[in-house]
This record gives structure tokens, sequence and C-alpha cells, in this order.
């Protein structure tokens, strides 16, 4: 598995990396460009995130990305903020395709982020059965 989240150049990372191939890709993309939006922000090597929604790359860039590199789009967080890919080889019938951005597209949710999740850690008795 591959994760990308550099929280700038993710789509240019991406696309430079050819000395692998993961089964999946999980990477950051920038919700503020819905489908059919495909564009990225220009490299630059000091490029970094500046707290606002200039950064990285819509979905549809990276969907299209990932079908030149052979990986088809299986879904996105709820939050609006990863995008999950799987190598073509291997999705078989298993996921909705074509894969496009318009049908996996969640917008920014990134309030969800904040919220807790899971349950309080508590250690106690167990019976062993």
């Amino acid at each position: 598995m591959l994760s990308i989240d550099v929280d700038y150049n993710d789509y240019w990372i991406w696309q430079a990396i050819d000395c692998i191939e993961p089964r999946v890709v999980v990477i950051e993309y920038n919700a503020s460009w819905p489908p059919p939006s495909c564009v990225t922000v220009p490299y630059d090597a000091e490029g970094e995130w500046k707290g606002d929604n200039l950064f990285g790359a819509s979905l549809a860039a990276l969907a299209k990305l990932g079908d030149r590199k052979g990986y088809r789009l299986v879904g996105c967080s709820l939050s609006g903020v990863n995008a999950f890919f799987v190598r073509k080889d291997l999705c078989g019938e298993r996921f909705l395709a074509p894969g496009s951005a318009a049908e996996h597209y969640e917008p920014a949710r990134y309030f969800l982020a904040g919220l807790r999740s899971g349950h309080t850690p508590a250690i106690g008795s167990l019976v062993e059965v």
C-alpha cells in the first residue's frame, strides 16, 4: 500500500513514482475542486500548505492519473480528504465501474476529522472462553 499525503505536491509525487506498483494507493485530494474540475497546483519543490484551499489536486485529476498508471478509483473517505485506488488487475467486478470522480466524489467535510471516534480505552478483567 502506498499512502501519499504531503499537503501540496501529492499529484506530482504519485506521477513520479515508477519503481513500485502497490496494490492500493491512498492519496489526499482537494475537495474544493469537485468534478469535472481536472486541476492540480503546479509542481513547486518548496510548495507547502498555507492553511488555505490552494493545495494538491482535484479528484478528477487524480482519477485520470491513476487510470494512466493502471489504477481504478474505488472510493473516497466521507470527510472528502482521501481517495482510494486499486490496481486494475486486482479489481475484477468488486468495485463500481468505471470508477469516475463523479461517482466517488465526497465534498469537503473537514469538521469530521475533529470528531472523537472509537471507544475510550479501559483496563479490566477478562474471561478466557
